[in-house]
């Protein structure tokens, strides 16, 4: 993992140099882990990175590296410029099947990869109904999917330009989680969120199931804050929204959303 992270960090510093030497650059499409690392690696340095999915709310985003003169530009011919240069290279494409069978994330993610398709070259995939996804991806890719992506799983698709419309959200579903835990213990939260006891809870993280705020954590005793995203293998995406309040009894109330 430290090998990974050494080469995202050497190529990031790639890009940001031929961004100085005035190219604009970006880089693949980066999970939110990739993301945090180089937050907090790399800091202030990359304080003039425009982090981009396509829609508010995406997990996966390219950061754009702006050349000088373009991020010296006045409003609003910057925001005018920099637009017209990133929608160049990200669009997205709707996915739509006949409707005959119900279509997963997974299987929709599935016949994209099946392609020959790398993961971090494709931005977020949105499920918005059994029948449809929306795909975040280069514009150079769009007419390989258009005329590629004919199937998934056993129901033809037709694939089309997609522009999502203001205040698009991904299709993203929750599901309101509320318990109370003796502490805000990893432990304690994640046998919540789980439904399991302590114990269970304490072996997931010995056997690294458990990943907090993107980055894999073996000590269950540590404290875990409000906001913090939540990852359990083979249960779930839980966001925590609150894990403050006391009851007369002195546990905690735990408000969290399960993503679904």
């Amino acid at each position: 993992m430290a090998d990974l992270n050494d080469e995202l960090l050497a190529r990031v510093s790639e890009l940001m140099a031929r961004a100085e030497r005035g190219e604009l650059t970006y880089t693949h499409f980066l999970t939110p882990r990739e993301q945090k690392i180089l937050a907090d690696r790399m800091g202030g340095a990359l304080s003039t990175a425009l982090p981009l999915g396509g829609y508010a709310d995406a997990e996966r985003k390219r950061l754009y590296f702006l050349p000088p003169y373009l991020a010296e530009l006045e409003e609003p011919y910057r925001s005018e410029a920099i637009a017209q240069m990133t929608s160049e290279s990200l669009c997205a494409l709707s996915i739509k099947a006949s409707g005959y069978r119900s279509l997963s994330h997974r299987d929709f993610l599935g016949a994209i990869l099946h392609l020959g398709v790398e993961r971090d070259r494709i931005g977020d995939l949105c499920l918005l109904s059994p029948f449809e996804a929306v795909l975040f991806c280069d514009r150079l890719m769009a007419d390989f999917f258009r005329e590629a992506l004919t199937r998934v799983a056993s129901d033809a698709v037709r694939v089309s330009p997609f522009l999502p419309p203001e205040g698009f959200d991904g299709g993203k579903q929750y599901l309101p989680v509320s318990d109370t835990v003796a502490s805000p213990r990893a432990d304690a939260v994640v046998a919540a969120l789980a439904n399991l006891s302590r114990e269970r809870a304490q072996a997931l993280f010995r056997e690294g199931r458990v990943e907090i705020d993107y980055e894999p954590e073996e000590k269950y005793d540590r404290t875990v804050a409000e906001g913090s995203v939540i990852v359990i293998r083979g249960v779930g995406k839980f966001t925590l929204r609150a894990l403050s309040d006391k009851t007369r009894k002195g546990r905690y109330r735990l408000l969290a959303d399960k993503h679904v």
